[in-house]
Parts: C-alpha cells; structure tokens; sequence
C-alpha cells in the first residue's frame, strides 16, 4: 500500500529529524526542503540590472537595454542566459550538498528555484522543452546521477507543460574548469558535446539547465551542440552564478 507523503514526511520527520544542510540546525517544519526557513530567507537573489544577454550583474544604475563588452565582441550561441542567485550561503551549500555528498533534500528548493526563474525571465507559458547539461559517462558513473536531470525531473512535476529533452551529449571527459582561466574554460569544452543522435522530433527552441554558470563556457558548448542537433534557439537557466 502506498503511503501519501502528506503522512509518510511527517512520520520520517519525527523519527530522523533533518538538519538544515547550511546551517545544521533541526528543521522543525514538516515539508520536503533541505534548507531551513532562515537559510532559505537569507539567500541573495540576481537582480537587475544585467547583460541582457548572458545575465551578468552590472553595478550601478542602467535604464535602457544593456549589452556587456564580453557579449558584444564575443556574441554566445544561446539567446539568453539567466542565473537566480549568487553563489553562496545556503544555495553554494544546498548544490553542493546535493552534487557530492547525494543529498537529494534541496531537489525541491533548488528546482523551485529554477522553475520560477524559467517561468519570470525566459518563457513566461507554454510549452517548454528542458536540456540537461550532460555529463560524461564516466563522471556520471561515479557520481550515480547527473543534477541537472534531477532538478529537471522534479521542475517537470511542478507543472506538465515542461519536458525534459535529451537531445545532446558529453563526448569529451574534460578536466575540473576550477583553476582554469576564462579562456581555458573555453578551450577545455571545445568539442566536450555532440548531437546524441537520438530518433524523435527536434525543439525549436529547449532551455540549457545547470546548476551553477561561471564563466558560461561550458553552456556555450553544450547550446552549440543543440544548434547542432536542430534546435534553432537556446536559452540557458541556471541556480547561481558563481
């Protein structure tokens, strides 16, 4: 008999009480979060104004459509990338949680995270189709899943009109982007994807999803092996922008 998780969440809470991922403290109220309401109350959120194009955070006022120098001599593939949150505090610990030590708590806020970003500044109704950024096959064996499916998994819960399409993949297992420089990163994905080559009807248009942007050039390679497969236009979403 299947238990309702109104019931069944409640019940687990009292036996294993959590613990906020961020902060460690109990979380008291009944609900599916790994995050507690403080932590979850003290993240900071990506706010105007921004490169229209890629999203970055511009200091200091601007009051008309603004393109950064980066995205004006080097135009991306995709259309628009849009990231919610700074990466740190509570969502730096939550991906982190979740990435490497399989805590698949914050799913739920990270992916309502993502789907109230994909729903204000990227496609506002309708029909969407959502791209995991793949991860090679290797990667993926040793870290059981790939997040970005995961968070898309859940987003497609939240509400039926999205789907997840898998139209790419990894082809290059490239090295840790962390000591990189911008243009290593870009050097370090070149060619990293490729059209899967899967049967089945191409998007013209998909969301490229991931769970942290630095310098974006790991979504440019992923959106132009979308271009690749089809797709006409390629927008990227991710939970923080470090």
């Amino acid at each position: 008999m299947k238990v309702p998780s109104r019931v069944l969440i409640p019940f687990l809470d009292s036996l294993y009480p959590r613990a906020c991922v961020s902060c460690g403290e109990k979380i008291q109220e009944p609900l599916e979060y790994g995050l507690c309401w403080d932590c979850r109350s003290e993240v900071h959120p990506i706010t105007p104004p921004w490169c229209d194009t890629c999203g970055m955070s511009i200091a200091g006022r601007v009051d008309h459509a603004f393109v950064c120098s980066d995205c004006r001599e080097n135009p991306p593939v995709y259309t628009k990338a849009r990231s919610l949150y700074h990466y740190e505090g509570g969502v730096r610990e939550a991906i982190h949680a979740l990435k490497y030590q399989r805590d698949f708590s914050v799913i739920p806020d990270l992916a309502r995270i993502l789907y109230a970003g994909l729903r204000t500044h990227l496609v506002a109704g309708g029909q969407v189709d959502l791209c995991p950024v793949p991860l090679h096959a290797k990667k993926q064996r040793a870290r059981g899943f790939n997040q970005s499916r995961e968070l898309i998994r859940y987003v497609c819960r939240l509400d039926r009109q999205c789907r997840m399409w898998s139209g790419i993949r990894r082809v290059k297992n490239t090295e840790s982007q962390t000591h990189l420089s911008k243009a290593g990163r870009r050097e370090n994905v070149r060619g990293a994807f490729a059209p899967s080559g899967r049967k089945g009807s191409v998007p013209d248009r998909v969301v490229l999803v991931d769970d942290v942007m630095t310098t974006g050039a790991t979504l440019e390679a992923a959106a132009r092996a979308c271009m690749n497969a089809g797709v006409q236009e390629v927008l990227t979403l991710t939970v923080a922008r470090g």
